[in-house]
Parts: structure tokens; sequence; C-alpha cells
């Protein structure tokens, strides 16, 4: 690409939230011309994670006109059960009751990254450039150098400004040398797909078990998404059992609530770790979603935050001369602080007071998960948080 081009605003990754910044920003300015810039040749690479979507974000997607044509293959959570095995704990959850249909809806990654990049490819503005992998910046007063590499040629374009999206290795943030804080939980997810003897009927559950918090997420045909949560010893275990004694080990942790697990597909284990970056702006760069943040799977709002991350940068740029300018990226940074605190302090609080067995701490969070199916302004806020909206 000739190196004259300049562009108000280059995206490195053109996932899940690399691709929905660019579509927010592109429909928002229709004036800017936006690169993004992704590693995978043939589209949106293939990510096999199923994700729970805040009704918040589902919001955003119909918004966008994205939600509409994918909705037949996601499923609604219209009930969230949250209990601690064999304890009187329990807190439920009702959509209904807090005046939504739904409290958010489940779907295939894949399916909704194939469905951002196609809106992508609709938009004028929108450059999507495959197989181009970010590799240096150099920061200037008013623009920014941006180097990568598209198959054998090194390429480089300016702009005003660069968006990180590229993931929790993110090189964006590496050139820009933000340091990143990790919390190693010392567990390990392990995540597949059940099928089951009924269907969960929009039923979902975090059930905190003795050897880990375990989650299950309806889909559709009498299928669940199970993640769950264990020490690296007992997960390296699991994953070495058949599929018959992986089902029957599922069903002892989490019991038959959801009927019998019947099958599964193939495991899959990641560590699980907090990971969030000193600061998120640079000078003339911002990082986003994973690049900035990746969180403990429970509670499920990892991406969610990336999401508000999107939304968030693109209102803020909407009247922005010069995306690149301090003044924006410095609200940015801002505005999205206490939204992290919030969320981060949730899920870290929930995987150490779910993973101590010290019995004054059990008998707390029993009481509290009570004190929550009990007090309905207690559990409307924290229904309001879970399903993302800023009103919380």
């Amino acid at each position: 690409m000739d190196g004259t081009v300049n562009y108000p605003i280059v995206i490195a990754g053109g996932g899940l939230v690399g691709a929905l910044t660019a579509l927010l920003i592109a429909r928002q300015r229709r004036d800017w011309p936006i690169l993004v810039l992704e590693p995978s040749a043939a589209g949106p690479a293939q990510d096999k994670r199923t994700l729970a979507l805040a009704a918040a974000t589902v919001q955003v997607l119909r918004n966008l006109g994205v939600w509409e044509p994918i909705a037949p293959h996601g499923c609604a959570i219209e009930h969230i059960h949250v209990s601690d095995r064999g304890h009187l704990g329990m807190t439920r959850l009702h959509a209904h009751q807090h005046g939504v249909p739904a409290m958010g809806e489940v779907i295939a990654a894949a399916t909704l990254n194939e469905a951002l990049y196609q809106a992508c490819l609709a938009e004028p503005n929108i450059h999507w450039c495959g197989g181009a992998r970010f590799t240096a910046a150099t920061p200037h007063e008013a623009l920014i150098d941006v180097s990568y590499q598209q198959g054998e040629q090194a390429q480089h374009c300016t702009a005003q400004l660069l968006i990180g999206a590229d993931g929790q290795r993110s090189q964006v943030r590496q050139d820009a040398g933000i340091p990143v804080q990790v919390t190693d939980y010392k567990q390990f997810g392990i995540i597949a797909t059940l099928s089951l003897s009924e269907d969960l009927n929009g039923w979902a559950y975090e059930r905190f078990t003795e050897s880990g918090p375990l989650a299950l997420l309806p889909l559709p045909n009498q299928q669940a998404s199970l993640v769950w949560s264990l020490t690296p010893d007992v997960a390296q275990q699991v994953m070495s059992f058949t599929d018959a004694k992986f089902l029957a080990a599922c069903q002892t942790a989490f019991g038959y609530r959801a009927g019998a697990f019947l099958a599964t597909t193939e495991r899959v284990q990641y560590p699980l770790q907090l990971h969030l970056a000193e600061r998120h702006i640079s000078h003339r760069r911002v990082i986003i979603g994973n690049a900035s943040h990746t969180l403990h799977p429970i509670a499920g709002q990892g991406f969610n935050l990336g999401v508000r991350d999107a939304i968030a940068l693109s209102e803020m740029l909407v009247p922005a001369d010069d995306p690149g300018r301090y003044q924006y990226l410095g609200n940015y940074q801002r505005q999205r602080q206490q939204d992290y605190q919030h969320i981060i302090g949730l899920t870290d609080s929930l995987v150490r007071g779910f993973s101590n067995h010290y019995a004054p701490l059990v008998m707390g969070r029993n009481l509290a998960l009570m004190g929550l199916d009990w007090c309905y302004p207690l559990r409307h806020r924290f229904a309001r948080q879970t399903m993302g909206f800023q009103d919380a």
C-alpha cells in the first residue's frame, strides 16, 4: 500500500471487538475511511468459544442490523440460577421481573464474528485488509506511522489513531510499551458442548462446586455450553477422561437439576487469569477488548466489557476532528475506569469467594446468595449489572 495514504482510523484486529468497533465508527462517521488489519486471510479467524451476550450487547447488535439474521442460531437466557452445591445459598433471576424479554443470548462466537465481518464488508468506508498483521508503529505529533505485514510484503500507512483490538497477546500494546498486571487464579477452564436429556428452557446455571465453578448455558436442540473451572491437577485429570467418565464427573459435580448429560463434544482447556493493562492509551494509540483486559469467565462478562469499550470509543469520536487527539483518548480512558473496576471487582470477588472452603466464608457467601434472592432491590441492581446496563 502507498505509504502516503492516511487513514483517520486503523484497527489492528478484525475479531469480534475489532469488527464491531469498525462498524460502529463507520456508521457514525461516513466521512472517515477505516482500515482493518486482520491476520486471517479468509474472513475472521474461527473462534470455537460460545458467548453469553448481555441484553445490552444484544440491543447494540440489533440496532446495527446484525442480530436479526443470526437470532435463529442463538438461545435466549430468560432465567439465571446461581447456587453453592451442598449448601442452601441460591439466587434466581427472571427476565420478566426486570422488565426485559431475555437477560441475554447465547451464540457461537464464530457465528457472530461472521455476521460482523459481512456487515463490515458492506460498509463502503471500511477497507478490510485480510492476511495483514500489525508489526510496529511510530507516533508523530499529528499522525502515527503504521507498519504491517501482508503475505510476504511489508506494508505501511499513516493514521490519526491506531486502535489495538488484537487480543490478549496484543502486538499494539507491546509495541506501545504498556505493562500488564496478571493475576493467576491457578485454575483451568474446560469448555465443551453437552447434549441433555431435556431442554434447559432458557435457564442458565452458575453452580459453585468443591472442584470449581461450573456454568451451563442454554443452546438450541437440547444442548448446553459447559464452562468448568478446575485446579490445574484436577483439570489435567478430567481432560484425560473418556467421554463417558467425563460426563459422569460433570453430572456428579452439577447434579440433575438440568436433567441427564448424554453426550459431549471435544473438550478444550485454557488457563484462567486476569490480565489488565496498566493504562489503555498511548500517543495516538488506544487498546480495547482483550488487548486491555481479559477476565475469568465466571459471570460471562469478558466480551460484554469489550463491547462497551467499542461503544464508548465510537461515541467519544463522533464529534472529533482529529480522532487521535489526547483530549478524546484521555476522556475515553477516564470514562472506562469505573466500568472496569465494577466488573473486574465482581468477577474477582466471585472467583476468590467461591474458591475458598473456609467455614465462615462459606456461611457468609451462602447468606449473601439467600439475601440476594430475597431482596428485590439488590437482586434488580445485580441483574441490571449482569445485563450490561450502565444504570446498575
